[in-house]
């Protein structure tokens, strides 16, 4: 039927049965935001040395001038090719801070851009302690298939205090030719008092080279879990796995004070490619003594096709040839709940980013 109109030259049907018309936010946003804070235009080069570039750090006001509680957040780069992932912090002024300045650690790299062994697991060792001094961890985060994080589904909001700056991280790969990236973070603001805070865990498997080393051709290797423990009553309302070139699988559950375990989230097949975050059709009670334990596996052999070199021992790092195995998930909570006093990690460690 559809081949035969179309070949009949696609003649419009009745106009008076039409839907309205969608109006899509300008611009190129998903959600038309009320305020946009430019990040810092930053130069993606050709052929940097060994073909690293190092995890970025770039402060910038927020330009608030009163306290804000936001409703949703959207992340856009402008040079998808070259974007890994950008996550945001939001931090206290300090009048020392220099803007629009990339800050980052070097690490030791041979000449294929491979940390060594006693390297990994050290995601943000070596910057500046005031570089994300008096931060709550990661707010949001693009990476493909993901640009924004919608808080009003949930009736919740989230704080962003009078002064604050905002921290972009980037990861940035580079594509054999120089481009220029101008990241933007649109907010949209609450029109009337939210019921509920909304809160963003960054949790990461254990790091260290120990725990985590993923053997040369193996095509199902188990991460160390990550597993963290409720401090207080919480609303579960996302989860976003994230790994990288090498990751298979995740399966997030949690183990309730009574024993009773329940799955939250199994993704069978990841794709690096097409990072999906998953908000829940109800959100999910979890009383206070609740754990959450997040597991996953890996394929380094030549069964996948993404996999740079089967050959190898994989640990974790910054870089997509590196792995992680990093469960972001988010909560709400009663208003005036403090962030760090939502989970205990038990396994594995906070996170600081993609």
């Amino acid at each position: 039927t559809i081949a035969k109109w179309a070949d009949s030259g696609a003649a419009e049907g009745d106009t008076a049965a039409a839907p309205v018309a969608l109006k899509w936010p300008a611009d190129g946003w998903e959600i038309q935001p009320d305020i946009v804070i430019n990040g810092a235009p930053f130069t993606v080069p050709a052929n940097p040395k060994s073909n690293v570039i190092e995890w970025n750090y770039i402060t910038v006001p927020s330009g608030l001038r009163e306290d804000t509680w936001i409703t949703s957040m959207e992340i856009r780069p402008s040079e998808l090719a070259v974007t890994h992932h950008i996550c945001v912090f939001f931090k206290p002024h300090d009048p020392d801070t220099q803007y629009n300045t990339p800050v980052w650690a070097n690490r030791p790299r041979d000449e294929k851009g491979r940390a060594p062994a006693e390297a990994a697991g050290t995601n943000g060792r070596g910057l500046p302690d005031s570089v994300l001094k008096g931060t709550d961890g990661v707010e949001g985060c693009y990476v493909p298939g993901q640009f924004t994080q919608n808080y009003a589904l949930f009736h919740a909001a989230k704080l962003i205090k009078a002064g604050t700056d905002v921290v972009f991280q980037l990861h940035y790969t580079p594509i054999g030719r120089e481009v220029v990236d101008r990241p933007r973070l649109g907010l949209t603001v609450a029109k009337a008092p939210a019921e509920r805070t909304f809160i963003t865990l960054g949790t990461s498997a254990p790091s260290d080279a120990k725990s985590f080393a993923i053997p040369p051709n193996n095509p199902n290797w188990e991460s160390p879990p990550m597993e963290a423990e409720f401090l207080q009553d919480a609303e579960l309302v996302n989860m976003f796995p994230h790994m990288h070139l090498r990751g298979k699988d995740m399966t997030y559950q949690l183990i309730f004070p009574d024993g009773k375990t329940e799955t939250l989230l199994s993704v069978p097949h990841y794709d690096f490619n097409w990072q999906m975050g998953y908000d829940v059709v109800e959100p999910v009670k979890i009383p206070k003594g609740t754990r959450i334990k997040v597991t996953a596996h890996f394929d380094n052999s030549v069964n996948n096709k993404f996999n740079p070199d089967p050959n190898q021992t994989v640990y974790y790092g910054d870089m997509t040839w590196e792995e992680m195995m990093f469960p972001f998930f988010s909560v709400t909570v009663d208003k005036g709940k403090e962030a760090e006093k939502v989970i205990r990690v038990i396994k594995g460690r906070h996170g600081d980013g993609a």
